[in-house]
């Protein structure tokens, strides 16, 4: 089959998704951005599907260019801790013939407290699968190839980056042929969420830019998680509740 059926099957899918995230309404929005240096770029508008206390967000598998790929993410609010994850699960193979670079940008609206200050925290670790001569997979240079940001309309910011290379050469993985080898895990924030981010923007995202050897397929497990600071005025008034709870228990 060629490219350009998957190509009009994914623009139909789109429309169909925008038509239906309209009717989703509360539930953040996300948009799924994936470049293939030199071939394109596409974006995904999966529809939010709530379930057993979270949003699911399902792109099913998809092929165009030199890849196939799909994404599986969920977005959640711990009322008990004030936490706001999102995250989930990316796969990605390079069915072309040499080493491609991928691009990845999972973009979620804030559900709340825009222009607050949080904390933030979150990770990424995964799976490399080796094609029929191995494979690897690599940061670009000594860039990171996993980055947390907060957006909004005057632009974004990185709060985080993981995977990073060194001295100019790349963080790099590699696996034996037709064998799975760990991306090794990295985190920040931790405990999660502790880095103070500044004030949240109208979405956050994550970034992972990396290249994939021929025939070598990744997939990447990621989450970035907020937590808005009360302000000192809602701090004390919370300490002049629990202060009056206890007083009624004397």
């Amino acid at each position: 089959m060629t490219d350009r059926p998957h190509l009009h099957s994914i623009a139909v899918a789109l429309a169909c998704l925008g038509a239906a995230a309209a009717t989703n309404a509360g539930i953040p929005s996300v948009t799924i951005s994936v470049t293939q240096a030199g071939s394109g770029s596409i974006q995904l508008v999966p529809v939010g599907t709530p379930g057993d206390g979270a949003v699911s967000y399902s792109t099913g598998d998809f092929a165009i260019w030199g890849m196939d790929a799909s994404f599986d993410l969920e977005w959640s609010q711990d009322s008990s801790t004030g936490n706001d994850m999102f995250g989930g699960g990316a796969r990605i193979r390079n069915r072309s013939s040499t080493t491609q670079r991928f691009t990845i940008e999972m973009l979620i609206s804030t559900a709340s407290g825009i222009g607050s200050p949080a904390l933030g925290g979150g990770g990424v670790s995964g799976v490399l699968e080796g094609g029929p001569a191995g494979g690897t997979f690599s940061s670009i240079g000594s860039a990171a190839a996993w980055s947390a940001f907060i957006a909004d309309l005057d632009g974004r910011r990185t709060v985080a980056s993981l995977l990073n290379g060194s001295g100019g050469s790349p963080f790099t993985v590699s696996a034996a042929a037709s064998d799975f080898t760990t991306i090794p895990g990295e985190t920040f924030g931790d405990p999660i969420p502790s880095l103070p981010i500044g004030a949240l923007g109208t979405a956050r995202g994550i970034r992972m830019d990396f290249t994939l050897s021929a025939g070598a397929e990744a997939s990447l497990f990621t989450n970035f998680v907020v937590q808005v600071i009360p302000a000192p005025g809602a701090m004390a008034m919370l300490a002049v509740a629990g202060l009056g709870a206890g007083r009624r228990r004397r």
